[in-house]
């Protein structure tokens, strides 16, 4: 058991180191070295763990997975009212700040790899399970009577979640034009709108 936590953790200092290293230096200038220093290993045991990009591009879409999908769902089931959830959720899914190594990570692997099969593949599951969520969010808030939908229920769910994707990236490039809490009332505003609800916003908690 110790020898796998061990390497549970070594593999978990890589990713981290690896993420660091892809803020700071760019998908295309990432050297392995680079991330063994910050890691504070061997650049045999990043090589060990990641032996080609692709496993690091899967890890990273892991990551991604969890924080958006899986711990959002996970939040949301502890949530009753529906408008709680949506206040929830949009806040989650906005970058944490302007250096959010995951969500830059992410970005950055967009464009580099420019939407090949596997990435493009793993982009679509990641945004379907995201729209899945909203979509079960806004089918729980028509059946407690709070929302009041001006268009479909997967047409809003997808325009939330095309919001989310359209403001990570203005939060973390260079320009920085909206910061988190800007992005997050922005989105909530298209929420109320297509909801008919006005108790959805980025800064007041519902009460249920």
């Amino acid at each position: 058991m110790g020898r796998k936590k061990n390497q549970e953790a070594a593999r978990a200092a890589i990713v981290e180191a690896t993420l660091t290293a892809i803020h700071e230096r760019g998908v295309g200038a990432l050297r392995v070295r680079d991330v063994a220093e910050l890691a504070g290993v061997s650049t045999g045991t990043v090589h060990y763990y990641f032996d080609d990009f692709g496993t690091l591009l899967r890890e990273v879409h892991r990551l991604s997975g969890e924080r958006f999908f899986t711990d959002r769902m996970t939040m949301v089931a502890g949530l009753t009212d529906a408008r709680a959830k949506m206040c929830a959720m949009i806040r989650a899914g906005i970058p944490k700040s302007g250096d959010d190594p995951l969500v830059v990570a992410l970005y950055q692997l967009h464009n580099h790899l420019n939407f090949r099969d596997e990435h493009s593949a793993l982009l679509t599951a990641l945004y379907e399970k995201q729209v899945a969520l909203y979509l079960a969010i806004l089918e729980v808030g028509v059946a407690q009577g709070h929302f009041t939908l001006t268009e479909s229920a997967l047409d809003i769910a997808n325009n939330l979640v095309a919001l989310e994707d359209a403001y990570g990236l203005h939060i973390i490039t260079p320009n920085r034009a909206v910061p988190p809490t800007r992005a997050a009332a922005l989105i909530c505003s298209y929420a109320r709108t297509a909801t008919n609800c006005p108790e959805i916003t980025a800064v007041t908690e519902v009460t249920e």
